[in-house]
């Protein structure tokens, strides 16, 4: 594997985040996915398998009025995701909104500096390799700017070398998490920021 200083370039594809994210969200819940290819170009076929819930059915009638998750929840972080892979960004951004957080994403280094200092988010999920302004440098930037230098800044990356620790560290990083991203560890984290917050 090449470290991130080698390449950051992801033109050959995603790095698997959306399946993984998939699968452990599902088995959050008791299921299963399965997937099936028949090969490059043939396409792919995806089967989830979940349980049917045990609790009575409610008897029709007046709707229970919905509340947002975060208007209830303790807790609760703004999280900024700054990833340039849309696909992955908006699996996190409802991975998050699941969880009860309030997330927002950005899909450019410099988009995601801008959101920040409008913002202010307590967590900031930091892809490495982003066009503009790659996520070393946006990380500088962000614990330079007083609206976001209090931040928890989370390197999400595909490359989890001793090099590449290192350099998260350098650019002021609290935390180097390699992808694809555990959502129950990604969930263990945000509660612990939570919890100091």
């Amino acid at each position: 594997m090449a470290s991130a200083g080698a390449c950051l370039d992801r033109r050959r594809g995603g790095l698997g985040l959306g399946l993984s994210l998939v699968h452990s969200l599902i088995a959050m819940h008791g299921g299963s996915v399965e997937a099936h290819s028949e090969g490059p170009g043939r396409g792919s076929t995806f089967r989830v398998r979940l349980p049917l819930s045990s609790a009575p059915a409610r008897s029709i009638g007046r709707p229970e009025p919905v509340r947002p998750a975060t208007a209830s929840r303790e807790g609760s972080l703004r999280v900024l995701v700054v990833e340039d892979n849309r696909d992955t960004a908006d699996i996190l951004k409802q991975l998050l909104a699941l969880l009860g957080h309030q997330a927002e994403v950005a899909y450019t280094g410099p988009a995601g500096l801008a959101m920040g200092r409008t913002l202010a988010p307590d967590v900031v999920l930091c892809d490495l390799g982003l066009p503009g302004m790659d996520g070393y440098a946006l990380a500088r930037a962000l614990r330079a700017d007083p609206a976001t230098a209090r931040a928890y800044l989370i390197a999400q990356t595909g490359y989890g070398h001793a090099e590449d620790r290192r350099r998260s560290r350098e650019a002021r990083f609290d935390l180097h998490m390699t992808k694809p991203i555990d959502p129950i560890e990604l969930e263990r984290v945000l509660c612990s920021v939570g919890a100091r917050a």
